[in-house]
């Protein structure tokens, strides 16, 4: 169907229509970049605008055949308006398996609208690729677009499974009509946080490149650390995730460079005579400069001490705080002399320089099924930390290269990689 759109007058009474072949909807160049790809079995997106005030479905399935309801087809079903328009759902058959869904949203803009005078843009989407089954608000997906998000690459294998031969779209009505404008069918867009940082598909983090001090966890914290990953990654929430190496578990306390920034190291340039090429510049000559910069902080790495407390977790990150205002002042010390020393603005503002990432959002945590359990999980992971943590003392700061998000290297490994800028 491409960018054309029509309106679906249904009935009622479960009336239901069939609305597309994702294996015969052309690939639309204007709305897809090649990475997104063409539309077809197990991927495909929807988009719908109504006005209407009764629930409406939308339904992936195995068959062309319609009605779906009370058949054995495989389906996946999105339900907006469910049970008087308190929630909208998303689940596998048509009526649901136990007559649950796997998950749903009571928030407001993704319901229906509440006069038939104004209407709401909704979108619906399966990618195989991913393992995702999501809905959202507005007409273009996006992750903070998002109400309702499943990950079916999880203990419940048959979820993916069922959803491989997705292949036929249909929408079809409550027990009164609606009508619906059939915006958009197409291949459903990456919606992922870390877009451009993360491959969702690999599951791999893409190279980035940066610069910062840093100060690094002893054995015993490292080793806690881990557990709290155990606990993230033995929960129902955790295809949502990506964790960080333990071997990169740090405090990135004083972020001096990104790709963006180098251009603030352009006077060095300047004062050889030579023109900064920021296109073109490596990151080694960026982090040896920013070294030599920081030689004379670094010289007293080795009686830095930062004693710090635990203060509060989630499922990705642990903030800690100084254990007495002595190491608040110390700490505030040397942050400003970081900044003094390298000439350039410490990006980490307020907690971020107490903040540990041990793992990271790649698809958004979305349904109200999905929150509890991020809730609880919230519950036991600072349980445990305050418990366990009590004070780590934190000394020797480094100066880090980052050749991804989460992963560093010392400044000798990242001078020896002699890398261009991405």
């Amino acid at each position: 169907m491409g960018s054309d759109w029509r309106w679906v007058n249904l009935p009622g009474d479960h009336g239901e229509e069939l609305v597309a072949d994702l294996e015969a909807v052309p690939w639309d160049a204007s709305r897809s970049d090649e990475e997104v790809g063409a539309p077809g079995t197990g991927r495909g997106m929807i988009v719908v605008q109504t006005n209407a005030t009764s629930s409406f479905h939308v339904s992936f399935s195995h068959d062309s055949a319609v009605p779906t309801r009370g058949t054995d087809v495989p389906s996946l079903r999105f339900v907006v308006g469910k049970r008087r328009n308190s929630m909208t759902t998303v689940g596998l058959g048509n009526p649901y398996i136990k007559k649950e869904p796997i998950d749903f949203t009571r928030q407001h803009d993704a319901l229906l609208t509440e006069s038939s005078e104004k209407s709401r843009t909704f979108w619906f989407l399966y990618d195989k690729n991913v393992g995702v089954a999501a809905m959202g608000v507005q007409a273009t997906p996006q992750a903070d677009l998002c109400r309702l998000v499943c990950r079916f690459r999880d203990a419940v294998g048959f979820r993916a499974e069922v959803c491989e031969q997705l292949r036929y779209v249909s929408v079809s009505s409550g027990k009164r009509p609606v009508s619906l404008r059939i915006v958009y069918v197409g291949a459903p867009p990456d919606i992922s946080i870390p877009r451009f940082l993360f491959d969702p598909i690999s599951w791999q983090e893409l190279p980035w490149r940066g610069c910062s001090c840093i100060l690094e966890l002893d054995k015993f914290h490292t080793e806690l650390v881990q557990r709290v990953q155990d606990l993230v990654a033995a929960s129902p929430i955790a295809p949502f995730y990506g964790l960080v190496e333990p071997g990169h578990f740090c405090l990135n306390a004083v972020r001096l460079l990104e790709p963006l920034r180098r251009a603030e190291l352009a006077e060095l340039y300047s004062s050889r005579g030579e023109t900064f090429d920021e296109d073109n510049v490596d990151w080694s000559s960026c982090c040896k400069e920013v070294h030599r910069r920081l030689v004379p902080l670094l010289y007293s790495s080795a009686w830095t001490y930062l004693p710090l407390r635990f203060e509060r977790a989630d499922c990705t990150s642990i903030t800690l705080a100084p254990a007495g205002p002595g190491c608040a002042r110390a700490l505030a010390a040397w942050l400003r002399a970081a900044e003094e020393a390298t000439g350039i603005r410490n990006m980490a503002m307020g907690k971020e320089v107490l903040t540990l990432n041990f793992a990271f959002e790649v698809f958004p945590v979305e349904g109200e099924n999905a929150a509890q359990v991020r809730r609880d999980m919230v519950r036991q992971v600072t349980s445990l930390l305050e418990k366990e943590w009590g004070v780590m003392e934190f000394t020797a700061p480094k100066l880090a290269c980052w050749q991804t998000r989460t992963s560093y290297v010392p400044l000798e490994a990242a001078t020896a990689l002699k890398e261009g800028a991405s």
